[in-house]
């Protein structure tokens, strides 16, 4: 492996922030996305976001199902209200797709990350790559950005979760605050069409119970090892530039405290991460500003991630009875339309672009039920309501 080969910019991760950083670069020079899986492949989401992600990203066809209402239980009450933003389900490998097609100038390699030699080249698969423009979108390991000097995540700030997919349907999004089975965490149900995600996930990172736990929950006896996904995410911002590298989505801790919402950020800041790298190649900025913009971009937002990882060490500190009280709080009156603004604005579908320089026009009903073509409707679930959407880009 004595050859390097030269690229204007390398992307590590080609997830959710890689992909919405490769969009950005569409175009611009020679530009290398690798990962040690193909672009849909090793899914570890739940799969749930704002449906205003989905239709900025003019990407409909990765819709499952869309959700206005959601239901939080917590203690012995049941609390139902629906969100300023409409939630949705999609399907992971659908989405990907979707992204990676629009990339057709964009060098996709299935290969992975071997670590940095002395004279800069990285070590991709069994090659050897130099670019001035790095972005480690490789999750939380951050293994680019690690070689780079950033410290390892924090394990008192990572969280743990895993889910299965059943054959019933719903309607709602359903959450289950600190139940008896998983008092450090949660469990929810997602429903997606005709089936539903089910998971579970511990805010303190000890996820040993996590599997019987979930099968509890799904009232199963045992789990097949290959029906259930997932893995750790941060509940920490960490620094979003590492020496020359760009840092997003979960290598930079982008993952939200509190909910665990990690695809929203990942595709927001990895397309403002991509963009500013654009800027370097055509030389209408140098590096180190860019990269100082990008990461005064992200951590004008410190202060929400702040707020929600109070809130989520609130969650587990205070007592049971005290919990409906909290959600209700934040589910209607002035406090909840404050709270779910901020928490849209921490990262705006709004700045999401289907390409550099295209917004989309899509919009799909946000009638409860309404389920998208990604939706499985051959499962065993009930029936829902088709969606009707408009689609166009301009």
């Amino acid at each position: 492996m004595t050859t390097v080969e030269d690229y204007d910019a390398v992307i590590i991760g080609a997830s959710f922030g890689g992909l919405a950083a490769a969009a950005q670069l569409q175009g611009t020079g020679r530009v290398l996305l690798a990962d040690r899986q193909a672009p849909g492949d090793g899914e570890t989401s739940a799969c749930g976001t704002l449906l205003a992600v989905l239709e900025r990203l003019d990407a409909l066809d990765a819709l499952e199902q869309v959700h206005p209402t959601i239901a939080i239980n917590a203690g012995k009450r049941r609390i139902g209200f629906q969100p300023a933003y409409p939630f949705a389900t999609f399907d992971y490998r659908t989405l990907c797709k979707i992204l990676a097609s629009r990339l057709p100038d964009v060098e996709i390699a299935v290969a992975p990350f071997g670590g940095r030699d002395d004279d800069g080249a990285l070590r991709v698969g069994d090659r050897r790559v130099k670019a001035p423009v790095l972005i480690d979108a490789s999750g939380w390991r951050a293994v680019l950005a690690r070689t780079y000097g950033a410290p390892p995540s924090d394990s008192t700030h990572r969280s743990v979760g895993m889910e299965l997919r059943h054959g019933h349907g719903g309607c709602n999004l359903e959450f289950w605050a600190r139940p008896d089975d998983c008092p450090d965490g949660v469990f929810w149900a997602f429903p997606a069409g005709g089936e539903v995600r089910e998971g579970v996930a511990t805010y303190t990172g000890k996820g040993k119970r996590l599997r019987s736990s979930l099968a509890e929950f799904v009232h199963e006896h045992e789990l097949a090892p290959r029906a259930v996904h997932g893995g750790v995410f941060p509940s920490r911002l960490r620094d979003q530039v590492a020496g020359p590298v760009f840092v997003v989505g979960d290598a930079a801790g982008q993952c939200l405290p509190l909910t665990g919402e990690g695809i929203r950020p990942a595709l927001v800041w990895g397309q403002e991460a991509g963009r500013q790298a654009a800027r370097v190649i055509r030389g209408e900025t140098d590096l180190d500003t860019a990269l100082d913009t990008y990461q005064a971009q992200v951590l004008a937002h410190r202060w929400q991630y702040r707020l929600l990882e109070r809130l989520q060490s609130g969650l587990l500190r205070a007592p049971r009875p005290l919990l409906p009280m909290a959600v209700r709080a934040f589910a209607s009156g002035p406090i909840a339309r404050a709270a779910q603004r901020s928490y849209w604005e921490l990262a705006d579908p709004d700045r999401l672009q289907v390409a550099p320089g295209v917004w989309s026009e899509a919009r799909a009903t946000a009638e409860q039920c309404a389920v998208g073509p990604a939706a499985n409707t051959n499962a065993t679930g009930g029936a829902c309501a088709p969606l009707r959407a408009r689609s166009a880009t301009s």
